[in-house]
């Protein structure tokens, strides 16, 4: 009971409410951000230290304005990244052009370097002794290479007695260039054993190959291989004379198709120095024949891997 002068005391205690842990989630994503704050100031930091060149060299990396190329194995295709010409040397920081209207004149004088003396060949397979004096770009050529892969795919999907001898052969479109391989796969040999006579099915193959490569601009390679198997004991005949005169016969082969003389550079063995299969020089895939096409003038590279 309280006094009437008595003051009234009224005593309030806060209530503790404990509330649930907010969790960590925040974090992962500051982290994140953060790493990509770096790693953006780290871009713009090489980007700041590079020269014009560089720059347009990342810029053709993420945005290529060269046509992908193609690689066909047997009956599989499978789209290959374009390589660059390993012959044209990068120009130095120091000797490239300053001014805007230097660079465009540079980069019309690579752009006449590169499709000059393109197409010596290109109308001789029509009957023509002449060289012609037109030239080829190189984007023109590299289609028409696509286009020759084409029509060999299509043939030997077409036709049926093809069918069990697509797997022997390998064609590999690069840049420039072109590779055609035949190699022995068991029932479908290229040539008997130990002899430099083709088989039926060696005339059939390059039979369908050649109205395809026949009008292409370019110079013509012959490479025998053979596997590491010892020819014969006793004789001086050996796998370095039989890839020679497989390589031989093939290109008779090609001139009895159709193919003109001239474009033929080069008949040549290797005996089983280049395997196509490393690991395995017995392999009989590594019995093939390589039929390399590349531009007149420019630097012949290895037939195979």
């Amino acid at each position: 009971m309280y006094l009437k002068n008595e003051p009234h005391v009224v005593i309030k205690r806060p209530k503790k409410v404990t509330k649930g842990h907010h969790g960590g989630n925040w974090k992962v994503a500051y982290a994140d951000f953060m790493t990509a704050l770096m790693a953006f100031f780290l871009l713009l930091w090489i980007l700041s230290g590079s020269d014009e060149e560089q720059l347009r060299g990342l810029a053709e990396y993420f945005t290529p304005s060269e046509v992908p190329l193609v690689e066909i194995s047997g009956l599989g295709v499978v789209i290959d990244a374009i390589k660059a010409p390993e012959s044209e040397p990068t120009p130095d920081a120091e000797s490239m052009p300053k001014g805007p209207d230097e660079v465009g004149q540079q980069e019309a004088d690579i752009a006449e370097t590169r499709t000059g003396a393109v197409n010596p060949w290109l109308e001789l397979d029509n009957g023509s002794t002449e060289e012609p004096r037109v030239d080829e770009p190189t984007t023109m050529l590299t289609d028409r290479l696509a286009e020759a892969l084409d029509q060999i795919e299509e043939s030997f999907a077409e036709k049926m007695e093809l069918s069990d001898l697509a797997a022997n052969l390998q064609v590999t479109v690069l840049d420039e260039s072109m590779i055609v391989e035949v190699v022995d796969l068991g029932d479908h040999p290229m040539f008997p054993t130990g002899s430099a006579n083709p088989s039926e099915d060696l005339r059939l193959i390059l039979a369908e190959v050649v109205p395809a490569i026949k009008g292409l601009p370019m110079d013509i390679t012959i490479t025998g291989h053979t596997d590491a198997h010892p020819f014969r004991d006793g004789t001086e005949y050996g796998n370095w004379e039989l890839s020679a005169d497989r390589a031989n016969a093939t290109r008779r082969l090609l001139l009895d198709e159709g193919i003109a003389a001239a474009r033929i550079k080069s008949v040549t063995g290797m005996a089983a120095v280049e395997p196509l299969y490393a690991d395995d020089p017995n392999d009989a895939r590594n019995r093939r024949v390589t039929i390399e096409l590349r531009l007149p003038g420019t630097e012949e590279g290895p037939a195979s891997n």
